[in-house]
């Protein structure tokens, strides 16, 4: 368990600094061919790093937790969009809502699908089943091993 993502901010991922050099590098230039170079690795060994599932998760991590992509900088941004609408909507003195009523309903529509992602995230998290193996018995009497044996019987 110690290698999902982090639940919690006071989680962290175990990651060897080799790991995180090549984690960070990818993340800077989005290519394993551009990290294989920039280190001077063979790009057999950056492919196997960043197939990793504890790098998968921090490369996650960090491309969630920046830029507009953070939910936190995201409503920073509509709520500036918002404000100055209404600015407008003062200073000019005519106007019509339409335009602050549209921009508070996408506002509202991206709140409820950011919701809706982490309901339906939690819900994976406390799933108990991970892993399900399914095997097949084929029985010594049936139709198809019948076959088989016939056909190797007569090849021999």
């Amino acid at each position: 368990m110690k290698n999902l993502a982090p639940h919690h901010p006071a989680e962290a991922l175990t990651l060897s600094p080799e790991a995180l050099e090549v984690a960070n590098c990818y993340l800077t230039t989005q290519s394993a061919q551009a990290v294989s170079d920039a280190l001077d690795i063979n790009i057999n060994i950056i492919t196997n790093i960043l197939a990793r599932r504890e790098v998968k998760a921090y490369i996650d991590q960090v491309f969630f937790d920046t830029g507009f992509n953070n939910r936190f900088r995201m409503r920073d941004a509509m709520d500036q969009i918002i404000q100055k609408k209404f600015q407008e909507l003062d200073e000019a003195d005519v106007g019509s809502g339409k335009d602050i009523l549209e921009i508070l309903a996408l506002s509202h529509k991206m709140t409820m699908e950011t919701l809706d992602r982490q309901l339906q995230l939690e819900k994976l998290k406390s799933t108990n089943l991970r892993t399900q193996t399914n095997i097949q018995i084929n029985e010594t009497g049936s139709n198809y091993h019948t076959l088989i044996e016939r056909l190797v019987k007569s090849n021999a």
